[in-house]
Order: structure tokens, then sequence, then C-alpha cells
């Protein structure tokens, strides 16, 4: 008995004698076959062909096309095309290339990613009726993976970070002061903690965002406003760096105290006296040099203090305006020997001033220590800043900001100048002589009395001599400044005839010999 091949219901109905050829599979828009359905059946003879077959208006079984997937005839054996086999490697492999994208923008990319792909597969699978490497059989299929994949979009959205265009007057809006940019390394740079940058991760599209917003600075402010050639714009050329050690420092390593770099005959200590002492008299013999004594007005406490070499010159000392262990630990340690020394007795850095402020001071900076007279603040720090910026000295950030806040007090304040008074100019010291007292006058001469006479009266005691000069300490001959002495208060000369004095200097721990 011939047997004929048994379309389902809804497929077209083949040509008489049909035989599926080897590997043909079902169009995929045709209906699915119910289910135990007998695709062969036998035919009462050979002629009647495909009579009793079910028709399907226009459709014949001549142009069935190949399909991807779907039951064929009962004891045929089938296998896929090539395209058919190949199909799960590139659909598979587009889901991960997909999730890979999404990793630029953590979890939520990766599901968004993902979901992205998931709905454009499943729209090929509502309009085909399946996608069969996606396991989707059917519509059916595809509509419940298009609801998770608009799911799985929305959870990758919220969970990515949110990108938006952010547009000047935004950001000006926002942080007080337009955007701008990070400006290149200057000495005045802002520090790390002015400037605040936000880089969001890219969308979906592959888009990223920076938003970059600098709060004002209100130092930079200060030293832009100021009008060139003040101290205060002086200050935009300090670097600005942390201080280094005190590993090596020493007093010594800024060479012999007081030496005559300007080369002017007299030393730097005499010859900053000269410039800030005023009623000087000058010491004999010294070219006009040595200062014996005077009357400071303290530029620290604004008080009033009398010079005397001869008293002991301690309430008067000599200070560095920039301490040489502040240079030391920011940027002398790494200078020659004859800068250091150049630095140490550079007329620019000395002040003369009273011993307790300079104590009070040490190696302070503008930042931990002012003078306490307020009216001489601007043209300390003044001071500073034009020594700083004369040896290429760092400043530290706190240190930068004291002297910004003290000097827009007085904006057009300019940097002082290293000036040297002459030689000279002033009357010589003169030793004072002590005072005799007067000899008592002698008593009237009693007058004549017819009494008798009165017993002679005693005589006057004899006139006191004139009180001795206090001696004066022995001096030495060749000592050498700076080396220890004994006793304190001994003098002592040069082989160059400087005439010194063995001194007691906070810190020591024996009397040196020191210019008198």
């Amino acid at each position: 008995m011939a047997a004929a091949f048994n379309p389902p219901p809804g497929w077209p109905a083949p040509d008489p004698g049909w035989v599926p050829p080897k590997g043909w599979r079902p169009d995929p828009s045709w209906p699915p076959a119910p289910p135990g359905w007998q695709f062969w059946t036998n035919l009462p003879d050979q002629t009647t062909g495909a009579a009793g077959f079910p028709a399907v208006p226009g459709g014949s079984m001549s142009g069935l096309a190949y399909g991807s997937a779907a039951p064929v005839v009962a004891d045929t054996p089938t296998r896929g095309s090539a395209g058919s086999r190949t199909a799960p490697w590139w659909g598979w492999g587009g889901f991960a290339g997909c999730a890979l994208l999404g990793l630029t923008s953590g979890l939520g990319g990766v599901i968004g990613f993902a979901g992205v792909f998931a709905f454009v597969v499943a729209l090929v699978a509502l309009v085909r009726g399946h996608v069969r490497w996606a396991h989707l059989p059917g519509r059916a299929a595809g509509a419940i993976a298009l609801v998770a994949a608009v799911v799985a979009v929305s959870v990758g959205s919220a969970l990515s970070p949110a990108t938006a265009p952010v547009s000047a007057s935004t950001s000006a809006d926002q942080s007080g002061a337009p955007a701008s940019r990070a400006p290149d390394p200057s000495p005045m740079a802002p520090s790390a903690d002015s400037t605040s940058t936000t880089t969001v991760a890219p969308s979906p599209t592959g888009a990223t965002t920076t938003t970059s917003a600098t709060a004002p600075d209100p130092e930079l402010e200060a030293v832009s406003a100021a009008h060139p050639g003040t101290a205060l714009a002086l200050v935009g050329t300090l670097v600005v760096k942390g201080r280094g050690p005190m590993t090596g420092y020493s007093r010594a390593a800024f060479g012999p105290a007081w030496t005559d770099t300007d080369r002017n005959g007299c030393d730097q200590r005499n010859d900053t006296l000269r410039r800030d002492l005023r009623a000087v008299t000058l010491k004999a013999g010294t070219n006009g040099c040595a200062v014996m004594t005077g009357t400071l007005t303290d530029p620290y406490t604004a008080a009033t203090i009398s010079f005397s070499r001869t008293a002991g010159a301690s309430a008067v000392q000599i200070d560095h305006v920039v301490a040489l262990a502040d240079a030391w630990v920011k940027g002398a340690a790494g200078w020659p020997q004859s800068e250091r020394t150049a630095f140490a007795n550079d007329t620019l850095n000395l002040l003369a001033v009273s011993g307790s402020a300079n104590a009070a001071k040490g190696s302070g900076d503008a930042a931990t220590w002012l003078p306490r007279n307020t009216a001489y603040r601007c043209s300390y720090v003044a001071r500073q800043v034009a020594v700083k910026a004369k040896y290429h000295l760092s400043v530290t950030s706190a240190e930068r900001a004291a002297m910004v806040r003290v000097l827009s007090t007085c904006a057009t304040t300019t940097p002082p100048t290293a000036t040297v008074a002459k030689l000279g100019g002033a009357p010589l010291y003169a030793v004072p002589t002590p005072k005799t007292s007067p000899s008592p006058a002698a008593p009237p001469a009693p007058k004549p009395t017819s009494k008798p006479a009165p017993k002679p009266a005693p005589a006057p005691p004899p006139a006191p001599k004139p009180a001795p000069k206090p001696a004066s300490p022995a001096t030495v001959q060749g000592v050498h400044p700076g080396a220890f002495c004994a006793p304190q208060g001994a003098l002592g000369y040069t082989v160059k005839g400087t005439l010194m004095r063995c001194t007691f200097k906070s810190g020591d721990i024996r009397a040196r010999w020191r210019s008198a």
C-alpha cells in the first residue's frame, strides 16, 4: 500500500507523490503540528495521489522553505543547515559582547546592554514566530522575552550613574564661580582641595560626561588683583611647599657672625645699628664704624630702648627677619657656603630689635609669629617676602595665607631694599668723667666777746678724697670672635684691633668673645 505525506492543518498541500528531501524543514510561518500528528498515511491505491490532502488556498508544497527546527518525517533523519548550526554561536556571542561592553558602566551597564540585546532578539521572535538558538519557539515566548528585556533595561538604567551634560552656566550656579579647567602649575597654583572634578562613567551609548568646578581661592584672587611692584604681588612668585628636615643645621653653617660681606670696612652688626638707631655716638679709631650709644624705637614692640655698648648690649639685638633655621628648612640647606654667609649678613634681612622680642620670635615664620606692634606688621611681612623672593626660599601654604592676609590690609606696601648707613656722620663717644664732691666751707670765725674765750672749735674734717675711677677689667690681646672666654664681662682685642667682650647669649653653655 502506498504512503503519502500528510501535512498538519494550516500547511499547504503537497504535490502528488511529493517526498521531503534530505534536511528539509517546514516554513517557520506555518503553524506547529498538533501533538501526535501522523505525517504519513496509507493511500487506498497508488492512483489516488493527494486527493485526500487538506488544501490551503494558494499554497503548495513545491515551494517549501527551509526552517530552523521542526518535527519532520518520522523515520527520516534530518540535520540542520550550516546557518542553523552557526546561529547559536553568533547569537550568544553577540549577547556576551554587549554584556562586556556594558562593563565600562559597572553592573548597571552590563544589565542594561544585555537587556537592549534581548529586546532586539524578542522583537525578531515576535516577527518570525520563533528564534530557536535563544529557545524562543513561538511568539508567546518572544512576548515574554520582550517584557523581560524592558525590565532589564530599566534596572540597568537605575543602577548606572546619571549622566547629563553640564553647561558653563550650570557650573557657575552650582559652584558660585564659572567652571574652568585647572590652571597650569605655578608657584601660586591652588592646592588639590580647592578643585573638585566629577567624572561620570559612560552611559549605554558610550558617552562620558566630565564636569570640573574650581572653588574660588581668596589668596589667588588677592594676589592677582595686586598692583605690580607691591609686596602683595611679589607673594605670587613664592613657591609653596612643605618644610624640609632640620638635619645638619647649625649657626656655623651660615659662616662667621657679622661678616663684612659688603666690604665697606665695617661689620654688618654695626652697619645695622647705625641704620636703625637714633642719636648715635661712634667709637673713636674705628673709622666711623662701631656704635657706642644710641636710642632704638623697637619696631616689634614700639618701645624706646637705650643702647650702650659699655653697659651691655643685650637689650638691643640684631634679628634675622627670616630666621636662619626657617631658611634652612625652606631651601638654604642645599645652598653653597658662600650663599648662606651672604644671606646671614644681608642687611635686607637684618633688623635692630629688643632682645626680649627677638627671643620670643625664635625661628618663627609669618604663620607662627607676628610683631606685637600691629602698626609694623605690614612692613615686617613685606620684608620677609622681599628676602624670600630674593633668595628663592619657599613658603608653606599656611605661611602664604598669613602673608596675604596681612598685606591685603595694606595692598600698596612695596617690598624694602637693602640699605647700609654710611660710615661716620655721628659724634664720637666721650667717656663720662665722674663728678667730685665740693669741699665743705669753713665755719665763720667767732666774734670777739668780753666773755671768757670759749674753747676752740674742733677743726673741720678734712675734705674727702675724690672717689677713684672704677677699675676697668683687664683686656686680653689676640682673642678670637666666638671662642670660649672667662670671666664674663672681660674685654679683649682681636689681632685687627676690634674690641670684644666676654658675654653669654641665649642657648650658650659658656661665655664667648663677641663684639663689644
